[in-house]
This record gives structure tokens, sequence and C-alpha cells, in this order.
């Protein structure tokens, strides 16, 4: 199994990459503008002229220059069937209890705000971890390599602010929490209305309502975090995204996007050193409601271990998401994820990763949009979140 979910993410984007060379078609006419989605809610922008209004290119190019200032724009026909704005992949984290508080890269769109512009985003994220390897189940194993039993809770605000046509620069802070899992019956329960599709995990064979984070590393030390709970702040995140190149809303866009973390977290999440993350992103419009968007990135550790553990100090993650824009202020999206190694040297630790996440994003109003999903684990829960709900507000401005 381990094997074969790189395969699956690997073949999921190369049938998106085919998709798209399809979807792209032939050029259309020349001189159409770069896509620029507009404030969220509202419809998309083109050039004041009503040649490049009403001709959006299918073929990709690379941007102009970044540094440009905004053109003047004028709104398309809401009539227009073109007129309905890619709102982007989820933009979830990985908030297995190990995970938290270390730097992973969420699923990101290629389309900036544009000149000016600026947005406030603030997302609530919840998440139930529960995993073990040993010998036997239950609570009186012969050896325990791991135990992972706790939920986690994160409260972030990202503002972002777009200083050319193409390039965007932001700051995330994140508080984060963790603790016992106060809703395991729940889960159990959830888990029990279709068993053939949900793995339970055995937790029945467990102690519930407890945060316990300990085992062995592959010397045989022992590690123990499980007094290492409760609130504390994140590390500040800086981030910048470059759309390096634009296809417009019928074409290939893509984008680069880099992230940083000082350590200004607070106990338990008091990581040191610098924590980077590099993306390349990418969207293609597939159908008249429909867009598809993947991406690859690499995370770096500048100090891999922490309270007691050597996390891997380079990380991959893939992501691959399709969007249904099934009315004209809504959309369903469907997302895998996947990430490499976490932990490096914990005894018996899987080294994969994989998530699947169904969430809605709502335009409330004009500049307001409300995101709302959950994610489930469907491969392995040894090393990932068993379920995580969240929800989050954008505005656009």
């Amino acid at each position: 199994m381990r094997r074969i979910i790189p395969s699956i993410v690997v073949s999921f984007l190369a049938g998106v990459a085919a998709v798209a060379a399809v979807a792209a078609g032939p050029a259309r006419a020349e001189g159409a503008a770069r896509y620029r989605p507009g404030p969220v809610g509202t419809r998309p922008v083109a050039p004041a002229s009503l040649e490049g209004a009403l001709a959006f290119p299918r073929t990709s190019r690379l941007a102009p220059s970044s540094v440009a200032p905004c053109a003047p724009v004028a709104a398309l026909d809401p009539c227009d069937p073109r007129c309905d704005p890619r709102r982007g992949p989820l933009e979830v984290r990985d908030m297995y209890v190990l995970a938290q508080p270390r730097l992973t890269l969420p699923a990101v769109g290629p389309d900036t705000l544009g000149c000016g512009r600026s947005s406030f985003r603030a997302q609530f994220h919840w998440s139930n971890s529960f995993g073990w390897r040993q010998d036997v189940t239950g609570e009186d194993p012969g050896v325990r390599w791991y135990l992972v039993d706790g939920e986690t809770r994160t409260v972030d605000a990202t503002f972002l602010h777009g200083v050319a046509a193409d390039v965007d620069l932001g700051v995330r802070l994140p508080v984060h929490g963790r603790g016992a899992g106060e809703l395991d019956d729940v889960i159990d329960a959830f888990h029990g209305l279709v068993p053939g599709l949900f793995k339970g995990n055995k937790r029945e064979d467990f102690e519930n309502d407890k945060f316990r984070v300990h085992g062995l590393l592959e010397d045989d030390t022992p590690f123990s975090q499980d007094a290492d709970k409760g609130l504390g702040l994140g590390n500040v995140e800086g981030l910048v995204r470059w759309r390096c190149l634009d296809g417009g809303r019928d074409g290939l866009s893509l984008a680069l996007v880099g992230r940083a973390t000082a350590p200004t977290g607070t106990a338990p999440f008091d990581t040191e050193g610098v924590e980077a993350g590099l993306q390349l992103v990418a969207a293609q419009r597939i159908a008249t409601h429909w867009d598809l968007y993947g991406g690859v990135g690499e995370t770096w550790y500048e100090t891999p271990t922490f309270r007691g553990i050597r996390y891997a100090a380079w990380r991959t993650t893939v992501f691959g998401a399709v969007e249904w824009r099934f009315c004209s202020r809504g959309s369903l999206l469907f997302q895998l994820d996947y990430a490499g190694p976490l932990a490096a040297d914990v005894a018996n630790f899987a080294p994969d990763v994989f998530y699947t996440h169904v969430g809605v994003k709502w335009d409330l109003a004009p500049g307001t949009r409300l995101e709302l999903g959950f994610t489930e684990n469907l491969v392995d829960q040894q090393t990932t979140a068993d379920v995580g709900l969240w929800v989050g507000v954008e505005h656009t401005w």
C-alpha cells in the first residue's frame, strides 16, 4: 500500500495534465487580457475594450511584467456564460497531532488578487488523531512502538495584499490548541454508520478521551509528549505568490508559492529554527463549470528535532482537486492530498500520508466568502489525522 499511494497521486496528476492539454484547445483571439478573478463574490473582470472583454484566451502565455500597475478594467456582462470565477482548491493543512506545530503546505490556486487589492481570511480547524503500532491491540501490549491519541484545534488569520498584478505578499498568524479526544465516542458512532467505508482503528479496545503521544524511537529510546498539551501561539508565517504563467480564464495558469516561518511559537508549539516551503501550483478550466487544480511542493526544517522526535528535514507534498461550480454563488470541491514521511526516527512509523477533503465555498455577499468542509483518511490512520472539520471566512477588497 505504501508503494501504491504515490503511484495513485502521480497518476491522478498525470490525468489532470492530460485533460488540461486537451481542454486548452486552439488559440482564441489575440490581445485578450489576463484573468483577474475580481473580488470574492463578484464577477471576473476584463479589459475595458469590448473585444478583450469577450475573448479570454485558451493559449497559456508568460505573464507580462509583474510590477506593472493595474490597467483599467470593466466587468463582464453577468449573462455571459464565462462569468463564473474559479474559487480555488481547499486551503487545508495537515492537522495530525505531530504535524500541527510544523510548517505544512496547503493547496492553493495560482490566481493572484491583483494590484492594490487585499484579502483577510480567518479559519477554524478541528481534527482528531488516533494511530498506533504495537504487537497486540489494547492497553496492555507487549511492545508499543507508538500511540498518538488526541485532538487538535487551530484558529488562524491570513492577510494578503497584491503588490503587483501577478504578485501577492501575505502573513499568517495561527493559534494552536491540543488535548484529549473529547469527541472519541462521537467519531466511533460516525464510523459505525458505514463500517465498510470508514475504519474505526479498534478505538473500542483503548481508553477514550485522553491525550497520549508516546512510544519508542528506532534505537529503542522512549519518548513521551503526554504532558505537552494546551493552548499556544504558532509560528508566524510569511508567504509570497508569483503567477509566472497566465493562461486567462480558459487556459493553464501556473504560480510559485513560497512560505517561511519564524520561531515565534509558544509551548507546546515552540519549534526552533526557520521552516520554509515552495510549491508549484496550477489551474485549468476543463468545462463550463469545472476546473482542475494541482500542485507539488517541498518543505524544509532547519531544526528537525522537536520534543524528542526527529522529523524528516525535507518533505514532499502533492495535491489534486476538482471544482464544480454548481450555481453562480457556490462551488463543491473534491481534493486529494499526499505527503511524504513526517517523523524520521519513530519506530515502525508509516512513511506516507494520504487525505481526502470535501468542501463547499459559498459567496455570502460581494467580497465575502464562506468555506466549510471535512477531512477523512480512507487509507491508513496510523500516521494521519482520522477526521477533521473546518470553517473559514474570507473578505476581499
